[in-house]
């Protein structure tokens, strides 16, 4: 929770205090791309460094991150990017493993499906990033509030952003600093190392179940159905996150009434996400997953239609009443996806979640390059179209593996990754 509360404030932030030439919008892009290239190899280093030295190997590069904005430039915040972005991919897919794992551990112990944990894990693991969140842009507007007056522009082109005194941003990067070392601190004390379950004896043993092997299994994931389908959710997942951090924070918030009131918003979107994501662990339960699904489905599409006939002025109720509904979807797209790559792969998760967090982060790189170059309603249509092909491919998703598990000798994809 503490490394992403400075992420978080930091990326909601960028495409407006480094809008200058695009650079906080393009850096953002550079970082998920380097994040895809990431997911070719990030089975191996997981492998190599173990869930835990992996996510601490990563923290280590957010620090850096973090600390370069400090003086941000091209020339620091284009090879920071860089780094964390090859970063991002085995925290990720060490996060997902981890909680994975645990889950087919624990799941004889309490009497229940790992399935059913997975998403409960899941929707746990979702509640805390959500709340990272508050307090990094909490401190963010606390801040940058002191550093702007007379910030309500009716027309929306309030561009004070750019014009924050440095004093400001060096104690804002220096408190999210201090986020990070705590969360490596605590990390480092409190986290036990997952058992490695392949042994090795010699150099070519080695770099056959550390290299070779995850990147094959990497590739066999790639080309299999269900995750390209699946693939959809988090492309979409990324999609939508880029839009409301470069996009709504910069046109709808700091160019109408202040870049001290993106913090704020976002504590909103925070909020409720966390609150969806604690509830979504429950009601996996009980609920169909695609519910959910068509649900997040609508509630995009029908802001997004809502924007495209809305009056582009400043607008209090807008700026907090909007974040609440796409935090309700953010919430389902981000649980429903990660816990549904568990269940169709549960023995290839390494894979499987290394290829699906490539595919949120093509997401990204695709919605803030958009919000780089294409116009606000362009970014809206785009949303649109891929909010609907994604419930519809996983609605075929869910029926295959439904009429897959009803044959007598069938096997899921994570049992024979080929099916």
């Amino acid at each position: 929770m503490l490394l992403f509360c400075a992420f978080q404030g930091l990326q909601s932030l960028q495409s407006s205090i480094n809008s200058s030439g695009g650079l906080g919008l393009v850096s953002l892009a550079i970082l998920y791309v380097f994040f895809v290239i990431a997911g070719f190899v990030t089975p191996g280093i997981v492998k190599i460094l173990g869930t835990k030295y992996a996510l601490m190997g990563g923290m280590v590069c957010h620090f850096i991150y973090v600390a370069s904005n400090y003086y941000s430039d091209w020339y620091t915040l284009i090879p920071s990017s860089i780094l964390l972005g090859f970063a991002s991919g085995p925290i990720w897919a060490a996060v997902s493993v981890h909680l994975t794992e645990i889950a087919v551990k624990v799941a004889p112990i309490v009497k229940e499906t790992h399935q059913n944990l997975i998403g409960q894990f899941t929707g746990i693991f979702f509640l805390f990033f959500q709340l990272s969140q508050i307090p990094g842009n909490l401190a963010s507007s606390l801040i940058l509030l002191y550093s702007e007056s007379n910030v309500i522009s009716e027309n929306c082109t309030n561009f004070s952003a750019t014009m924050i005194e440095h004093k400001y941003i060096y104690i804002l990067i220096s408190v999210f600093l201090l986020f990070d070392i705590a969360a490596i601190v605590i990390l480092a004390l409190t986290v036990d190392q997952l058992p490695r379950e392949t042994p090795f004896r010699s150099t070519k043993n080695k770099f056959q179940v550390f290299l070779l092997t995850p990147l094959i299994d990497t590739f066999k994931v790639l080309v299999n159905w269900k995750m390209f389908f699946v693939g959809f959710m988090f492309i979409m997942g990324g999609l939508e996150q880029s839009f409301i951090f470069g996009t709504f924070t910069q046109k709808y918030v700091s160019e109408c009434v202040g870049v001290s009131r993106v913090g704020f918003m976002i504590i909103v979107l925070g909020l409720t996400s966390a609150a969806m994501s604690a509830l979504l662990s429950r009601l996996l339960k009980y609920v169909p997953r695609f519910v959910f699904v068509i649900a997040a489905g609508l509630i995009n599409s029908g802001l997004l239609i809502f924007l495209l006939t809305w009056k582009h002025t400043a607008s209090y109720p807008l700026i907090f009443l909007f974040p609440i509904g796409w935090g309700i979807a953010d919430a389902i797209w981000n649980t429903i996806s990660s816990s549904f790559v568990g269940i169709l792969f549960p023995r290839n998760s390494d894979p499987a979640y290394s290829i699906a967090r490539m595919w949120l982060a093509l997401g990204f790189v695709i919605g803030f390059i958009a919000a780089n170059f294409g116009d606000i309603a362009a970014r809206v249509y785009l949303l649109l179209a891929v909010a609907v092909v994604t419930v519809v491919l996983y609605l075929v998703v869910e029926v295959m593996v439904y009429l897959q598990s009803k044959r007598p000798q069938s096997l899921l994809a994570g049992d024979e990754i080929n099916s």
